[in-house]
């Protein structure tokens, strides 16, 4: 994994002296390299962190004549295949880099030699003979890629503080990626938190030329090669999806450094754990955070799967203090006001641990959920929809059942106001998406201190003719998976060039999960059916059995009280608010009180994310203000 940039005009010679400071303020993503390369209308950086071909893979990679050049963010898992198949038609390699295998491909195939590729990347092509830009992305978004489009030039780059370090584009917030975070939690692409600064949806191929700009998108989530064809179930689904799986393990296993797993106790990190252990033979370094002293520590868990493996797994202790102190970093490299990030602030310290114990390759569990449907709100859909016909008694069903399982008092409102809205709902989106429970209670809640004027939430694309869990999962790939799930691995992991790798988004695994029956994902309340079936043999029966818990930290006691009292007052009082001049102080004040003087119920836990959703936002404008002039929305 690298840092990428670069800038093309095609009204005349592009000046590259700017490319040394995109390159210097995304050295994180790739200390052991740095090169540079342009032509007449073209300028190229790269930062590499090295891992294929250590010795010989610096780019850019290029053809034989030198007409096509290519800077690449990510790794090709077939890269070997398709060498072997290239040279085969005459073509010539100067090194055995996975990036090499691309401006051969693209003489081969145009810009359709993204669907040959097995792998996570981002990549940046520039063909000096049509005079043409090609940017694409991953099927699923795993590798990041921003660009800035106005008249005949593009600035691009693996991160939005490299496009920023050109100089070129005014940093200005953008009011529509405001109001996103405001009720998603995070940006919706191709719109970002900043002005004239675009996210490449994944599975997209932009084109640009003198003619002008162009988007292809590659890739449907769940869309079967044959609809016709019946849908994997029982056994011959549970084989199929652990072979591969297996495969997509074994293939992220690096051959030239050292690699970890980012062990949390829960069932997706320890199954790609105990399949690189018992059946990949893979030497394994694990490690785990320890929320020390807090009820939603996980080591317990953690410890048991080491135990299991046999390995000795580290752990990183994290406290409320450490998390406020690493907060303004992790927002520096999420570049919006992402309020989970800080809720994912412990995977900072994690990866800087790793790095210390000289591993550039971690796996994670990331994917999981969003491609076999994990989370509770999936369950949460059916009953809802079992107990709409019992309107008369609805309150009271939700209110023993969230009372049972724990749930904050109050939640039993929402859920019923939700289903009360789901007429509301499936006109707006094509479909109830699972996160509307989420998505309603933040909007709710931060509707009152949001400025006047702002936009409405970005809409979504309504999902294609599914079955219904799949109308559900497609938001997901739209939305949390490259919005909120994979920025955390990319972002706080390149933090401290790290690279991680998922396994579950493997090409092979999304399209097996596409051809699964509903009930090898949801089979009678439990969740990811077909993993658990694939990895009992491997694994602890307390982690088979587990419930999905998603990782969180205490929000209030870390962040708004106690060691985070001071951070909360200079974000969330008054005097401070009405001093950034972009929330109503009286309004987030009031929420702030909610989520102090409220524990335990439901708009306290709402109120804690508003909080952090403001926090989040103060934080990021007061260290982009060093990268240009604007701090307020723009209008």
């Amino acid at each position: 994994m690298c840092g990428i940039n670069g800038i093309v005009d095609f009204a005349g010679p592009v000046d590259p002296t700017p490319i040394a400071a995109m390159n210097e303020i995304q050295r994180h993503r790739g200390p052991d390299g740095v090169s540079t390369w342009h032509s007449r209308n073209v300028a190229f950086g790269f930062q590499r962190l090295a891992i294929v071909d250590v010795e010989h893979g610096a780019q850019p990679a290029r053809n034989e004549d030198d007409t096509v050049h290519v800077v690449f963010n990510g790794e090709i898992y077939n890269h070997r295949e398709l060498r072997d198949a290239l040279a085969a038609r005459g073509h010539r390699f100067r090194s055995h880099s996975d990036a090499e295998v691309i401006p051969h491909l693209y003489e081969e195939y145009g810009p359709g030699f993204v669907e040959r590729l097995d792998g996570d990347f981002a990549i940046a092509l520039w063909d000096s003979h049509r005079e043409r830009l090609l940017l694409t992305r991953d099927r699923v978004g795993v590798k990041p890629l921003f660009y800035h489009h106005r008249g005949s030039r593009i600035v691009f780059a693996s991160e939005i503080k490299g496009i920023f370090a050109s100089g070129l584009v005014e940093v200005t917030m953008d009011p529509q990626g405001l109001s996103d975070c405001l009720f998603y939690g995070h940006t919706i692409a191709p719109r970002t938190f900043w002005q004239g600064v675009d996210d490449l949806p994944p599975a997209t191929i932009v084109t640009i030329d003198r003619r002008g700009i162009s988007e292809q998108r590659y890739f449907t989530p769940f869309l079967r090669r044959d609809p016709d064809a019946p849908l994997l179930t029982g056994r011959a689904a549970i084989e199929r999806f652990n072979d591969a799986f297996t495969a997509a393990v074994r293939k992220r296993l690096p051959d030239e450094v050292s690699a970890g797993i980012a062990l949390s106790g829960g069932l997706d990190s320890s199954a790609i754990a105990a399949v690189a252990a018992r059946r990949c033979d893979a030497p394994l370094t694990t490690a785990s955070i320890r929320l020390t002293g807090e009820i939603l520590d996980e080591t317990p868990m953690s410890r048991l799967v080491a135990q299991s493996l046999g390995v000795a797994n580290d752990e990183v202790e994290m406290t409320g203090a450490r998390a406020c102190e690493l907060l303004p970093k992790s927002l520096w490299h999420f570049e919006s006001p992402f309020w989970y990030g800080a809720v994912a602030t412990p995977f900072l310290e994690l990866t800087e641990f790793a790095r210390h114990k000289g591993l550039k390759v971690a796996m994670s569990g990331d994917g999981s959920d969003e491609l076999l449907a994990g989370y509770d709100f999936y369950r949460l859909m059916k009953l809802s929809s079992r107990f709409e016909q019992l309107k008369w008694a609805q309150t009271a069903i939700w209110r023993n059942a969230t009372k049972w399982v724990g749930a904050p008092s109050g939640l039993d409102s929402h859920i019923v106001s939700v289903a009360g809205r789901r007429a509301e709902y499936t006109a707006r989106y094509g479909e109830v998406p699972p996160w509307i429970y989420l998505w309603s209670a933040l909007g709710d809640t931060t509707g009152p201190i949001a400025p006047e004027g702002l936009p409405a939430p970005s809409p979504l694309a309504p999902p294609p003719p599914h079955d219904k869990i799949r109308r559900q999962l497609h938001f997901e790939f739209y939305t949390r998976l490259p919005h909120w799930v994979l920025p955390i691995s990319d972002r706080l992991g390149m933090a401290n060039s790290i690279e991680v790798r998922v396994p579950y988004l493997d090409r092979d695994v999304i399209d097996v999960c596409a051809e699964l029956s509903p009930e090898m994902l949801v089979h009678w309340g439990t969740e990811k059916y077909a993993l658990k079936r694939a990895t009992a043999d491997v694994l602890p029966k307390q982690i088979v059995r587990r419930r999905k818990k998603p990782f969180m930290t205490p929000v209030g006691p870390w962040y708004l009280t106690g060691s985070g009292a001071d951070l909360a007052h200079d974000h969330l009082s008054r005097d401070s608010v009405r001093r950034y001049g972009i929330f109503d102080p009286v309004a987030t004040e009031r929420m702030w009180r909610t989520a102090v003087d409220r524990t335990g119920t439901w708009a306290a836990t709402a109120a804690e994310w508003g909080c952090l959703a403001v926090m989040s936002t103060h934080l990021v404008l007061d260290q982009f203000r060093s990268l240009g002039t604007s701090e307020r929305v723009a209008s």
